[in-house]
């Protein structure tokens, strides 16, 4: 890791590329509150562990949790 501007990356296929090739070093997931009966899933092709920390998380009135968490 190295200091610098935050990036924000969206996208499923960059996001699976960017932690498959270790660049990422914080991760926001924000999480609907909606049941699909299908759908692409998050980070596609990962097959080893990441381990992840919650350093923040925030509630909003419409249901919407908004996770931090860092490598």
């Amino acid at each position: 890791m190295q200091p610098g501007e935050n990036i924000s990356v969206g996208g499923l296929s960059f996001a699976s590329y960017l932690l498959k090739n270790n660049l990422i070093d914080e991760f926001w997931f924000v999480i609907q509150p909606i049941i699909l009966e299908r759908g692409t899933p998050l980070f596609n092709g990962i097959t080893n562990r990441h381990d992840l920390k919650l350093v923040n998380s925030k509630t909003f009135n419409s249901g919407v949790v908004a996770l931090n968490y860092k490598r």
